[in-house]
């Protein structure tokens, strides 16, 4: 009913006396508003009540006495031929009750379909509370996938066990994804793991501004793209499965701590001579990733349902390990092709397995290879969407917040408001802008997210973040160094404290110059790619389309791209010109969402929405033929060479 106003009320319970009278329960704040709509009625007598009233309890006891007396009466008329159809009805209802909750069992996911968009093939198996009377031959799949609890019924108390088997959290079954109702909440451990991640990104810019260099920049892409697929896996493990027991954080601890000993060897990693330390790189890495080879192939052996799935991933992990290990014996510059090949095995590999998995469910079942693939994939675990995309938020967060983080220094010798407060704050800004892109302009609004859109939408989707955060990573690594550079007439070293005046220099490296400029165009090109990713609602009477804007950031990804070519410019004058051009792209993107008849000052309109489907003029005068004295008719335009729109009239 139109007065309900929030979904979690009581809504009003209509039902009729034996007299024929309709009683109406309802809340105490709708009491008067319900009489006064329904006291006008002259067709039926209405009386609304409060529910749980003295009233409402006896009005309720009188039509269910009414009711057994005519049940009772039917009996003794008709003995066995009521109870066999009383029978009947009560196992009609139970089956339209099954039918009814496949049908409906997305009820729960609302908000998530508000968020990230529908998606028709989604599938929850923890709508509704398990009957008690449950055959429990229906639970044989449950129990032989060992999927998530819903969270639905509340514990009194549970224990941390050491081990349980492994529990998928939502996987695709012939076309559908089942998934539980509830959203997942990114847990404590992630955040913790995020952290750590970030002090990593920060020894690794750190050293890349100290040295810029195209030799450094290649060590920071392998280093980062290593570092970058263990963050992964690990995220990859808490999306897919359940981590509540004492033996899978241990595991994860453990490759935390080989992340660490990584780390630890990234800065000499392809440094010539006996301080290398590619040997250790390497190893900390394929121990990392050798946890999930185990991880997946216990998970195989306890999970028959998903084995062919775990067996594939253990082996999407051996095959480039093998060359990462093979890389240890091959000198410079020789190492660089095995090791390139295996990062793009390391990368592609999940995407691999999965053109397999969608090869085997769309292609023709006649064929004995595909027969093969859909019974080894006939369960395939999932991303759970909310989960991974609030994961990448997080994440995204902490490195713009590192950005803010490099360019600090201490002042030395009393107050002073100079030259090097001033380019920390216009970094700053830089940062809040590009914060307020991501999640502000090309993460609202959005229709169908990218990774419920497609397959194609979702790969690309993970893997522009990669890019996109090196880039802005590389950019925050020249911005630390230019915050520091003596090379405007009010600039003073000795304003700085000792530490920063040893990193202060009197010129601006040409390498720091390419790194801050081409790595916020690169950052800013890959945010492009990733908001088109997404499929946004597009207002009818909006400003300027996407492609525009689009095209408008692709310009200024160019002209960053190129800036380095102005010797002329001083750090000062950089570092504003790239903060102008990105406040550009972030102005020219707030008017064209906006809608032209919405004002920017004042009460808030709000936007209609176009939607757009695919019907040819011969089906639509035939549906208008159909209905022609149902509704009202459209008249059908056909638009001329040069026209872009048309306006048909309508006829009462």
């Amino acid at each position: 009913m139109s007065y309900i106003a929030s979904a979690r009320r009581r809504r009003p319970q209509e039902f009729f006396l034996p007299n024929g009278k309709k009683i109406i329960a309802s809340l105490p704040e709708d009491l008067e508003s319900l009489r006064e709509e329904h006291g006008k009625r002259n067709d039926v007598q209405v009386e609304v009540v409060i529910h749980g009233s003295p009233e409402h309890c006896d009005y309720l006891r009188e039509t269910r006495d009414h009711h057994e007396n005519r049940r009772a009466h039917f009996r003794q008329r008709h003995g066995p031929a009521f109870d066999e159809w009383e029978d009947m009805q009560s196992q009609l209802d139970i089956v339209n009750g099954h039918l009814e909750r496949l049908s409906t069992n997305t009820s729960a996911l609302s908000a998530n379909f508000d968020k990230f968009g529908y998606g028709a093939e989604l599938r929850t198996y923890d709508d509704d509370d398990p009957s008690p009377a449950a055959d429990p031959s229906n639970m044989s799949t449950s129990d032989t996938l060992s999927v998530g609890s819903g969270g639905g019924q509340p514990r009194l108390g549970e224990t941390i066990k050491l081990f349980k088997k492994p529990v998928v959290k939502q996987w695709f079954h012939k076309g559908l994804l089942w998934r539980a109702s509830e959203n997942t909440e990114i847990m404590a451990i992630e955040l913790f793991f995020d952290l750590l991640y970030v002090g990593i990104i920060h020894v690794n810019g750190e050293h890349v501004w100290a040295e810029p260099t195209g030799k450094e920049l290649l060590r920071f892409a392998i280093t980062f793209i290593m570092s970058w697929k263990i963050w992964s896996d690990i995220t990859l493990i808490l999306s897919w499965f359940e981590t509540d027991d004492v033996f899978t954080r241990l595991e994860i601890l453990f490759e935390i701590a080989c992340l660490l000993g990584f780390s630890t060897n990234m800065t000499y990693a392809f440094y010539p001579g006996e301080h290398n330390t590619y040997t250790m790189l390497v190893s900390f890495y394929v121990a990392a990733r050798f946890r999930g080879v185990f991880h997946f192939l216990y998970t195989g052996y306890l999970l028959p349902m998903v084995r062919g799935v775990m067996f594939c991933q253990a082996l999407n992990i051996i095959v480039p390990a093998a060359l990462w290990i093979a890389s240890i014996h091959v000198e410079m510059p020789s190492r660089l092709g095995l090791i390139w090949v295996a990062i793009i095995l390391d990368m592609c590999g999940q995407s691999i397995l999965t053109g397999i998995y969608q090869y085997g469910r769309k292609a023709a079942h006649d064929k004995r290879i595909v027969k093969y693939l859909s019974g080894i994939f006939e369960f395939f675990p999932a991303v759970n969407i909310e989960h991974r995309v609030e994961r990448t938020n997080a994440f995204v967060s902490l490195v713009f917040g590192y950005s803010v983080m490099g360019p600090m220094f201490q002042s030395h010798g009393g107050y002073t408001v100079d030259v090097f407060l001033g380019k920390a704050v216009l970094g700053l800004c830089q940062a809040f802008v590009f914060n307020w892109i991501y999640f502000d302009v090309d993460g609202s609004n959005i229709n169908i997210h990218a990774i419920r859109r497609s397959v194609i939408s979702s790969s690309v989707w993970h893997y522009a973040h990669l890019p996109f955060i090196m880039g802005y990573i590389l950019a925050s690594a020249g911005l630390s160094k230019l915050v520091w550079v003596a090379d405007t007439p009010d600039a003073n070293p000795e304003h700085l404290t000792e530490h920063y005046i040893e990193r202060s220099d009197p010129e601006m490296a040409d390498g720091i110059r390419y790194f801050y400029s081409q790595g916020l165009a690169v950052a800013l090109f890959f945010m492009g790619v990733i908001s088109v990713t997404h499929d946004h609602r597009h207002p009818a009477t909006r400003r300027l389309s996407k492609k525009t804007r689009l095209a408008n950031r692709l310009l200024v990804c160019l002209i960053l791209f190129l800036l380095p070519l102005a010797k002329s410019l001083n750090s000062l004058n950089l570092i504003s010109i790239t903060l102008a051009l990105s406040v550009w792209v972030l102005l020219l993107e707030l008017f064209g969402k906006s809608c032209r008849n919405d004002p920017f000052i004042g009460e808030k309109q709000g936007c209609s929405v176009r939607y757009r489907c695919k019907c040819s003029k011969k089906d639509l005068e035939n549906a208008n033929l159909n209905e022609k004295e149902q509704i009202p008719s459209t008249e059908v335009l056909e638009l001329g060479p040069r026209e872009k729109t048309a306006v048909p009239d309508v006829q009462e």
